[in-house]
């Protein structure tokens, strides 16, 4: 677990809050509950704060070494000078929430960094640009917050939709693109079910990944988060998409090593099928998607000209529905272009340029199988640090309050276990 600073709150509390025309709200929903805001900060946050400080460290002194494996790093590699404002704009794709409450968390937690941020949002409901609506009020209220691009828009159209290079959900990922930080928190799921095909998310995702490889020079962060239930798996397509790691465990013996440590080695020796799935718990489907998930992702930058390296970093998990053994997967992957540079074969030139090794598929595949294999529970973080729950209570406590809920009553709900009216689960 991370150490808790003894002034956490009172660093990421909002200074202001914007004015609302009606009565506090007292209704709360899945994503108000403490662990969404565990996620936000342990996760999301810190990862993009720690992709920020890289950069300014890299004004300083020559770049550093892109690590695979940053199991132990320090949060808090820098301390930046009083006076700095970073010339960088993170620039943000996501899909929020009516009340923007990811926005917010993260323009809180970056602040010490003296950065600016513009963002485009997907929200299928309705977006900033009618008046009235909540996505409205809340996208003047974050773009009226300092050091946030005012042009930062809400768009009132589905993420899936950039699939089709005609529609004005492409259109505006290009102009607000590419982008530092991509953070789909998604409503439906990616895992490969019977109640919904998920062809639109990697339709979509493929299609986003194209246009990032072709325009993003530097890294970036990718965040999915999705429901895995295991009860309504459509096991065809699950195969399909674990086709790539049945390849890799019968190519690589440290990889099957890795996998084979949390999901049974028989799950890989079936001649008719890449997995056999039959055998497996919930809990080990999970996982076994996550890791099939993080290779598609794998194939498609190893695809890529140039390629590209992906690592999953500090990814979690919390039960949705337990009853069904439904979880969500909140998956967190860095990727880096692996650029190279011109070779003189002719001798025309005397100065050598110093060549870049970059991690192969093989060492990103044990990276991810590795990762999955340490995927913490929410819950259990939460449930053994009562300390650590109460302050991120009070933080969430304070973001809902900006966005005009009852502080109050967001307090009672808490202690009194979070419940939905309709006692809905995910997010």
């Amino acid at each position: 677990m991370d150490p808790i600073d003894s002034d956490f709150v009172d660093e990421i509390v909002q200074d202001r809050l914007p004015t609302h025309m009606e009565p506090p709200r007292d209704i709360f929903l899945p994503w108000h509950r403490v662990r969404k805001e565990y996620i936000r900060h342990y996760q999301w946050n810190m990862l993009t704060s720690r992709m920020i400080q890289r950069y300014w460290r890299q004004l300083q002194q020559a770049e550093t070494e892109w690590l695979l494996d940053d199991q132990g790093a320090d949060e808090n590699e820098i301390q930046l000078p009083t006076d700095v404002a970073l010339e960088r704009t993170p620039k943000c794709l996501l899909i929020p929430g009516d009340d923007l409450l990811d926005v917010r968390a993260l323009w809180r937690d970056i602040q010490p960094l003296k950065c600016a941020i513009r963002y485009l949002g997907f929200n299928e409901s309705q977006g900033s640009d009618k008046q009235g609506t909540r996505v409205h009020v809340a996208n003047n209220a974050v773009t009226s917050l300092p050091l946030v691009f005012t042009d930062s828009r809400v768009l009132h159209d589905r993420f899936e939709m950039i699939r089709q290079q005609s529609s004005q959900a492409y259109r505006y990922l290009k102009e607000y693109g590419p982008y530092h930080v991509v953070n789909l928190d998604l409503c439906g799921s990616m895992f490969p079910n019977t109640a919904k095909d998920p062809q639109e998310y990697y339709e979509a995702l493929r299609g986003l990944l194209a246009y990032q490889f072709e325009h993003q020079r530097e890294e970036w962060l990718l965040f999915i988060t999705t429901m895995v239930e295991p009860a309504v798996v459509q096991a065809d397509k699950l195969c399909a998409l674990c086709n790539p790691t049945r390849q890799n465990v019968q190519k690589y013996e440290d990889f099957a090593e890795q996998i084979t440590k949390f999901i049974p080695v028989e799950v890989f020796q079936d001649e008719s099928a890449p997995v056999n799935i039959t055998a497996l718990s919930g809990e080990q489907m999970v996982r076994l998607f996550g890791v099939a998930l993080g290779k598609w992702l794998l194939t498609l930058c190893q695809s890529s000209k140039p390629q590209w390296t992906i690592a999953m970093r500090r990814s979690y998990c919390y039960a949705t529905a337990f009853e069904k053994g439904a979880a969500m997967l909140s998956l967190a992957f860095e990727l880096k272009p692996n650029i190279s540079p011109p070779i003189d074969t002719t001798g025309m030139t005397k100065i050598e340029s110093p060549q870049r090794r970059y991690p192969d598929e093989r060492e990103c595949a044990v990276k991810i199988a590795e990762s999955v294999a340490n995927i913490r529970d929410v819950d259990t973080e939460l449930s053994a640090n009562p300390e650590l729950k109460m302050k991120l209570r009070d933080a969430q406590a304070s973001l809902l309050e900006a966005a005009g809920y009852d502080r109050a009553a967001y307090l009672k709900w808490v202690e009194s276990g979070e419940v939905t009216q309709d006692n809905r689960q995910p997010n």
